[in-house]
């Protein structure tokens, strides 16, 4: 990675856990994702590969990971399509998504990760929120027709390829500061809100197939 991009993450605000807050008891859902082996500190994957999938974004040229967005956009329709309806609409278990729940996720994260990218070009460091629908946009999401679904998600991937390319080399290490509240402070570079994107896209299509553990990597 590039020199900048490695001064960015080195003064960044100190990182905690995500998860419960310090000092709190986690509630029902912390306690069945640490027992899956979830919690791990996801602004990391701007630098590192993700534990459970072994996908590594940072590998990637940040000039072509809107080029890998449209390709994953591509699986994701392709899964959808083909799937049965009943299976992309189920539940598997307490704390796991849907497939179309796990799909309008990926959706809405290129949306938004692409727009503070954005952000992160016209103003200096922007502190923008946890982004965390409530459980009553989660249940909408299982409502969305397939084809839509898979329409959008292919939208805003082209959305953030565009952003993406026509973006100034030394645009890729402006900072973004994502503030979670009581679940601590962390800094993105555009590069990091970028790779990111692509990695739910890719982890999420893992899950909503029910291959996250069989090995399946980049």
């Amino acid at each position: 990675m590039a020199n900048a991009e490695s001064n960015a993450e080195s003064n960044a605000p100190t990182h905690q856990t995500a998860g419960a807050p310090q000092g709190a008891e986690p509630d029902a859902l912390e306690v069945l994702r640490a027992a899956r082996g979830e919690g791990w500190q996801w602004p990391r994957i701007q630098y590192e590969p993700c534990p459970q999938c072994g996908f590594n974004p940072s590998s990637i040229p940040p000039e072509e990971l809107g080029g890998r967005a449209v390709a994953l956009a591509a699986g994701w329709r392709e899964f959808l399509v083909g799937a049965d309806e009943a299976y992309l609409r189920a539940i598997p278990e307490p704390g796991v998504n849907s497939p179309l729940q796990y799909g309008a996720h990926v959706r809405d994260i290129l949306k938004v990760y692409g727009e503070r990218m954005v952000l992160a070009v016209e103003q200096d460091n922007p502190t923008v929120p946890m982004f965390n629908p409530p459980q009553e946009v989660w249940e909408a999401y299982n409502a969305l027709e397939v084809e839509d679904l898979a329409a959008d998600i292919e939208a805003r991937a082209q959305r953030l390829a565009g952003i993406g390319a026509t973006m100034d080399p030394s645009s890729w290490t402006r900072i973004v500061v994502n503030d979670r509240g009581q679940y601590g402070v962390y800094t993105f570079t555009v590069a990091g809100l970028a790779r990111n994107s692509v990695h739910e896209a890719h982890h999420h299509l893992l899950d909503a197939k029910g291959t996250l553990f069989s090995g399946a990597s980049s």
